[in-house]
C-alpha cells in the first residue's frame, strides 16, 4: 500500500492569527495527499485555552475535509483544566478530531518543565489508511515512546518539532535510528526562518527516513511542503530481515515489563 504524505515546513512569524491565516493558505494548496503533518508550535509559544484551540481545530478541520486528507496538528501549548500540556491532535479526512499525542518529556534545556506537565502515553491511531504515531519534538530522543507506539502497531512515526540549526544533524541521526530499530517510516517536521528566545536559528531541513535507513526526501531552509510517497508493504520485508522490534518484545517479556503489552 502506497501512502502520499505532506510535511509542512513553516516559516513561523510573531503573530498567532497571521500564522494561522498563512497555514490555512498553505493547506488549501494541497491535492492528492492522504496524510499531512504540521510542525511543533507553528502558531507560536502562546498558551491557548480550550475555546481558542477549538477555533484553530475548527479551521484546520475545514481544510482537512476540503482536501480529504488526515492531519496531525503539530504540537501546541494547551491549557486543559489548570494544567498546561504540549499536544498534537489528529484529524481524519472529514476534519473530525480522532485523538491526540501528548509530549511526554517536556524539554529541560529550554525551561518547559517549569510550566508544562508530562502528558499521557497514548497509542497509535489509524489515519489515512495507516497506523500512525507521533512523538512531539524532544520525545524523539527517548527510544521508549517510539518503541511503545511501534509495539502497538505504528507503521509511521511523525516528529513535529521546532529544532534549532545546531541540533538538526543530531535529529537526522536520531530519525534514521528510530526508523531502523523499529522498522517504520520516520518523518521529522520542522519550522523554519524563526528563532529561539536565546537567538538560535530554526532553519527547517525536515526529512523522511525509511525503515532501511535511507533518507527518502528532505527540505532545505525555505518554507516548503515536502511531499513524498511511502510504500507500507516494505515494512513486512524489512521487519523479517531485521527483526529488531520482535526481538525487543521478546526481551521485555523476559524482563517482565513489555512496552505496549
Amino acid at each position: 500500500m502506497r501512502l502520499r504524505l505532506a510535511l509542512v515546513q513553516f516559516a513561523r512569524g510573531e503573530e498567532r492569527r497571521e500564522n494561522l491565516r498563512r497555514m490555512l493558505g498553505l493547506l488549501s494548496t494541497l491535492s492528492g495527499v492522504e496524510l499531512v503533518s504540521l510542525p511543533e508550535n507553528w502558531l507560536g509559544r502562546e498558551v491557548l485555552g480550550e475555546e481558542e484551540w477549538g477555533e484553530v481545530l475548527g479551521a484546520l478541520g475545514e481544510e482537512a475535509g476540503r482536501g480529504r486528507f488526515s492531519l496531525l496538528t503539530g504540537g501546541a501549548y494547551l491549557r486543559r483544566g489548570r494544567r498546561i500540556f504540549s499536544s498534537c491532535y489528529a484529524l481524519d479526512a472529514r476534519g473530525r478530531v480522532v485523538g491526540r499525542f501528548d509530549k511526554l518529556f517536556p524539554s529541560q534545556s529550554i525551561g518547559e518543565r517549569s510550566f508544562l506537565r508530562a502528558g499521557e502515553w497514548l497509542g497509535p491511531l489509524r489515519l489515512g489508511g495507516a497506523r500512525v504515531g507521533a512523538v512531539v519534538c524532544v520525545d524523539a530522543l527517548y527510544p521508549e515512546p517510539c518503541r511503545f507506539l511501534c509495539s502497538r502497531g505504528a507503521q509511521l512515526l511523525f516528529n513535529p518539532s521546532n529544532i534549532p540549526e545546531n541540533r538538526v544533524e543530531t535529529w537526522r541521526h536520531v530519525g534514521v535510528t528510530r526508523a531502523v530499530e523499529n522498522g517504520v517510516f520516520f518523518a521529522f517536521v520542522n519550522n523554519t526562518r524563526t528563532s529561539y528566545p536565546d537567538g538560535r536559528r530554526v532553519v527547517g531541513r525536515s526529512f523522511l527516513a525509511s525503515p532501511r535507513g535511507e533518507i527518502l526526501a528532505e527540505a532545505g531552509e525555505e518554507e516548503a511542503i515536502l511531499e513524498a510517497a511511502v510504500d507500507l508493504s516494505q515494512l513486512r520485508e524489512v521487519r523479517s530481515r531485521w527483526p529488531f522490534l520482535r526481538d525487543a518484545r521478546r526481551f521485555w517479556r523476559s524482563a517482565g515489563s513489555a512496552p505496549g503489552g
